[in-house]
């Protein structure tokens, strides 16, 4: 399991891991503590905006997807994954900014995680797969949202890979930027951010997530526990023909 760093600075909080592999394999103690920083960061009365960065080469190398069993899905996975709590809703309904800061590969739930985020900027190596096939936390509505309805579904469907150019045109990052400026370009985001008030930040959340809401964010994060189980069944050569 990849160690969980937080660390608060001049209004921003850094969330930092090696990487956010262990979300694609389903590491629930990873998953609960980078949960578990969110939601301090949030809580914090001087942090305006959430920094999620990967200290190793890539943001969310490509791993295999570890699956609950049928019976851990209602438990264990649920608490990690699928809860109010968990750590997608989390990052989605978090009351500060949050803002991804993208290098190298992001897959699987690297993927699934930015969508949770407000803001992404990515360096020109930057790739990003679908993680629809992998993930089944994963948010279409907040696909659809971020990208428009048709190349969602593209990303759904076909599971395309994004280089970071293709994801700056289309909405899915909002900068990027050569490498070497991947930080300065997060520092020179966040600072605008900054010079908000705290109430007029968390106001703007709010006003977010009302639309969130009206468009069933949280409802499609309630079946994440039906398509985990319906993902398990399958990948175990269950089907309702064997009912």
């Amino acid at each position: 399991m990849s160690p969980v760093d937080l660390r608060v600075t001049g209004g921003r909080a850094y969330v930092e891991v090696d990487s956010f592999a262990p979300l694609t394999s389903h590491d629930p103690a990873f998953a609960d503590d980078l949960a578990a920083a969110v939601i301090e960061a949030s809580d914090h009365d001087h942090v305006k905006a959430i920094v999620l960065r990967a200290t190793g080469p890539d943001f969310a190398p490509a791993v295999p997807t570890g699956f609950p069993s049928a019976a851990e899905a209602p438990t264990t996975w649920h608490q990690a994954f699928a809860a109010s709590t968990a750590v997608y809703q989390a990052t989605c309904f978090a009351k500060k900014v949050v803002v991804a800061e993208v290098h190298g590969a992001c897959h699987g739930a690297g993927s699934a995680l930015l969508l949770c985020t407000d803001l992404a900027v990515a360096s020109e190596d930057a790739e990003f797969g679908s993680p629809f096939l992998d993930v089944p936390e994963s948010n279409f509505v907040l696909a659809a949202l971020t990208i428009r309805l048709n190349r969602a579904k593209s990303w759904l469907l076909r599971g395309t890979t994004y280089d970071a150019a293709t994801a700056g045109r289309i909405g899915l990052v909002n900068r990027v930027v050569p490498a070497p400026q991947l930080q300065t370009e997060v520092e020179r985001m966040t600072a605008a951010v900054l010079g908000m008030p705290l109430d007029g930040v968390t106001m703007s959340k709010m006003l977010q997530q009302a639309v969130y809401d009206a468009h069933g964010v949280g409802r499609e994060f309630d079946l994440a526990d039906h398509y985990a189980i319906h993902r398990t069944a399958v990948g175990s050569g269950h089907t309702e023909q064997d009912a």
